[in-house]
């Protein structure tokens, strides 16, 4: 005899189901569907990888296969995570990334890197596809299949799930889980080269499968046989409602309806996985004129001066297509500005807006605030959206040449950097090769002095060397470690001479200068290791020669030298001194 179980239940708000004979899910027998739970995070270097796999197993079994990305552990850096990755991975006994199961069952294979057979319900992502092969293979007992409905005005979305049960199940009891997922979430990724069809144009990964909520709790809602029956009997229909309002953002990511989808499976318990579906709610009912700003963002403009550029993140949750805004902006020095933007941005669209640039305030922090004033011509209400800058000074240095100093990870092909003046005139530029560390320094030649740009790059996206710009002094001007930047970093200098600093293999001493600032007589004092000859001169910021002492004979041991600085102009300037064992110079300043 064919029994009937309708049970409802509701989350947020009552609902009742008044059919009692299926409307949506098959009742014809049917293989079962694979369910594929995958651990990864944002700075995994190897997890586009696992989902690249994922994506082509789900394109070759449309209907059949998907994905469940769960960001957790320890490579998620507490991104995009939820309260229930870690009791899931638990469970699994994740530890190693990426890794995932199928369908939460155990299988047994060889371990290539623990050299042995073991038996586990955590895979690595060369297993998913063939034990995810065995599970299509496999008869179900039991179909299941969901529709939704979101009203976007209100947030609130309304699930209707029925599962058929084509034979006896196993036991008396099962779980039915409801899993919100989001797509096209943008944001940052180790190694994102190896899913290439999810980067941006600017860099950024698009994640996909996204655990956002699991919506019957961390295990799922009850599933009981009829009174009297050992188990959950064939020709058992379960019919239930549940209602939920989406909220705005999930671990600060906004969520978008039109990128929702759910997952529904049926578990034996907390773990075994029968069988799933996926389907995407229909979305109703926007607001016709609405849009909000989410955030403001500002980033450092390159080429030694006092600016940054804000940037406003626009989401459009109205129905109408967003054509033009007018957005009101400022940093904390430069005012109230406006800005007319036009455009496109079409439902539940989102756009990241550039804005032009405003000055700071160097080495402090300094506020910078975004709002939208209008949508098409129409006044809105929006709170303004504010972040805060520290733009450091650009290091300043002398000297007519600087060494570039680069150390690269294991992958030296992957690096490459540039050093060109403001221009875009490329002094000197090198792409390494190879799949070994490389140690180079290179020595580049300064044409003028003002200011220069040097641009590390990482073809991996994971910053993989440390590099230094060291000016004619020796002094460095940029220094930065493998971990300070991900696929691309640009850093300016200022060279203020031409004059530098090259040590005299130890024959000169030291050198002092007195008084200083001086006014119109400076006192050279040269301490040798051994004597010799050598050119002196004073010379401007410029490199240009002011003074010329021609060549001076240095004993063995100190040497004084008076120096005539009465037709020198109040500024900067150096004495340099040129032999055949070296050149070094000593800054001196006059001030009257």
């Amino acid at each position: 005899m064919r029994k009937l179980v309708v049970s409802i239940f509701s989350l947020l708000a009552g609902f009742s189901v008044a059919a009692q004979t299926p409307q949506f899910v098959s009742t014809e027998p049917a293989n079962r569907n694979v369910i594929l739970e995958e651990y990864t995070g944002i700075n995994c270097g190897y997890c586009p990888d696992g989902h690249r796999i994922v994506k082509e197993y789900e394109q070759a079994n449309p209907g059949r296969v998907f994905g469940i990305n769960i960001h957790q552990g320890g490579f998620s850096a507490n991104t995009y995570t939820t309260q229930w990755g870690n009791a899931l991975a638990n469970q699994a006994g994740v530890n190693s990334y990426p890794a995932g199961t199928v369908n939460r069952e155990y299988f047994t294979y060889y371990d290539d890197y623990a050299g042995q057979t073991v038996t586990s319900m955590s895979l690595g992502r060369g297993h998913f596809v063939s034990f995810g092969n065995q599970i299509l293979a496999q008869p179900s007992f039991v179909n299941v299949a969901a529709q939704a409905t979101i009203d976007a005005t209100t947030r609130v979305m309304t699930i209707n799930v029925e599962a058929y049960y084509t034979g006896d199940a196993a036991t008396a009891s099962n779980k039915l889980n409801v899993v919100l997922l989001q797509d096209s979430i943008i944001g940052p990724q180790s190694g994102a080269s190896a899913n290439p069809s999810q980067v941006t144009a600017d860099g950024q990964y698009i994640h996909m499968n996204m655990l956002r909520d699991m919506i019957t709790g961390q295990w799922g809602d009850a599933i009981t046989a009829a009174e009297g029956d050992t188990v959950i009997t064939a020709g058992t229909l379960v019919q239930r409602t549940y209602t939920y309002t989406i909220p705005g953002s999930i671990s600060n990511e906004l969520v978008k309806l039109g990128n929702l989808k759910l997952v529904v499976f049926i578990a034996r318990d907390n773990q075994e996985i029968y069988t799933g579906t996926e389907f995407r709610p229909t979305v109703s009912n926007y607001p016709e004129l609405s849009a909000m700003g989410l955030s403001v963002s500002a980033k450092a403009v390159t080429g030694c001066n006092d600016q940054a550029i804000p940037s406003l993140k626009v989401y459009n949750n109205g129905a109408t297509t967003i054509t033009s805004m007018q957005i009101a902006y400022s940093s904390a020095v430069s005012g109230d500005l406006t800005y007319d933007w036009t455009g496109s941005i079409a439902t539940e669209g989102e756009l990241n807006i550039e804005l032009p640039s405003v000055p700071v305030t160097l080495g402090q922090n300094t506020a910078i605030t975004a709002q939208l004033l209008s949508i098409n011509g129409t006044a809105i209400s929006d709170v303004a959206q504010s972040t805060t800058i520290k733009k450091a000074a650009s290091k300043e240095g002398n000297g007519e040449k600087v060494k570039v100093i680069i150390k690269t990870d294991k992958y030296a092909y992957e690096c490459s950097w540039k050093l060109s003046d403001l221009a875009g005139n490329v002094l000197e530029e090198k792409q390494y090769s190879g799949q070994t560390i490389k140690k180079d320094t290179v020595e580049v030649t300064i044409p003028e002095v003002g200011c220069y740009v040097f641009e590390i790059f990482d073809q991996y996206g994971d910053g993989g060397s440390t590099y230094k710009v060291v000016d004619g002094t020796g002094k460095s001007l940029i220094n930065g470690t493998a971990s300070s930047y991900t696929d691309y970093k640009a850093l300016d200098f200022k060279i203020l001479s031409l004059v530098g600093l090259e040590d005299a293999e130890g024959v000169i001493l030291q050198t002092l200068a007195y008084p200083n600032p001086a006014k119109d007589i400076v006192n050279l004092e040269i301490s040798m290791l051994q004597s010799t000859t050598a050119n002196i001169a004073v010379v401007d910021m410029l490199g240009r020669e002011v003074i010329k002492l021609g060549d001076v004979n240095l004993a063995n041991g100190k040497n004084v030298l008076e120096i005539n600085t009465s037709a020198l102009t109040n500024g900067a300037y150096f004495v340099k001194i040129i032999s055949n064992d070296g050149i070094t110079s000593k800054k001196i300043s006059i001030n009257r």
